[in-house]
Order: structure tokens, then sequence, then C-alpha cells
């Protein structure tokens, strides 16, 4: 199963670059791909979806899945990285999808092997094959605060 989540920004926010890419991605392969849509407002055809998890079961299901695809925020990258799992990260576009700047983010952890960013969504179905055979890269502990600190050195 591939997990794939949107988080929870608000409504105006909506992510449907996003949820296209993964609703096709569904309908063309052979794994349940299920998403975890928030206020993304799309009519799926091809992936289940839950309008929101807890914690518990984000954390559940993100476990059970082979891969997650992620918005860009570092929350719930984060809590992936922690669980050792192949992460593709699409993030958001500041000021129409987001109020904060992912894509340094997704590139910085990039950088260090912790995900694979996709930010051509046309290019998801790539990402995920490379995805299934990457050496993913842990984030040792103690390192978020430097991560941190460079992202906010570029703003």
């Amino acid at each position: 199963m591939i997990s794939a989540s949107f988080g929870n920004a608000p409504a105006s926010m909506t992510f449907t670059r996003m949820a296209e890419a993964v609703d096709r991605l569904a309908g063309n392969i052979d794994e349940e791909v299920l998403v975890q849509t928030g206020n993304t407002a799309y009519e799926f055809r091809h992936a289940s979806t839950v309008r929101f998890l807890t914690h518990d079961q984000m954390q559940d299901t993100m476990k059970k899945a082979s891969i997650v695809i992620l918005q860009g925020g570092w929350g719930t990258i984060s809590e992936a990285i922690a669980l050792g799992k192949r992460i593709v990260s699409i993030p958001r576009r500041v000021g129409q999808e987001c109020n904060h700047p992912q894509e340094e983010v997704v590139r910085t952890l990039e950088k260090q092997g912790c995900l694979l960013g996709c930010y051509d969504t046309a290019t998801l179905p790539e990402i995920i094959e490379t995805a299934r055979t990457y050496m993913f890269k842990p984030l040792p502990r103690g390192e978020s605060g430097e991560i941190i600190n460079a992202f906010i050195n570029v703003l």
C-alpha cells in the first residue's frame, strides 16, 4: 500500500495538483493507494480516501505503507523519516497552496538523502519507481535544529 497525506492546510489552500497526480498514479498501478485528503477538494476516482486521521492512525498507516507521498510540511516528513519510510514529497507552492516555503525544506532533506522530491507532478510515477529501490538515509537525532537553522538562513 502507498499512503499519501495532504496534511491539514486550510480549505482555501487546496492541493489539487498533488491530488490529480496521486489519483492518476492510483489508476495506473496494482498497489492500493490510501489518501488522507485533509481539506483538499478533489473527487478521487482511483484511490481510497479518508479526510483526516488521528495521529495514531496516521502513524499506523505510514508503518504499513511501502512508500509515503507527503506534502512538504516538516511535521509529517519528520515522523516518516523517524519511521524509516520511503518518502516522496511534493512541496506546495507558496502563496498558492500554502503560506510558507515547503520546497526549500524538501530540497534540503533530499540533498541529505532522506526523501525524494517531486517538483513536477507529471514525473510522480517515475519517482515512485525510483523510491522502491532508493537507499534512503535516516536523519540522525539532533540534526533537525541544524537543518531548520540552515533553512531559516536561506530565507
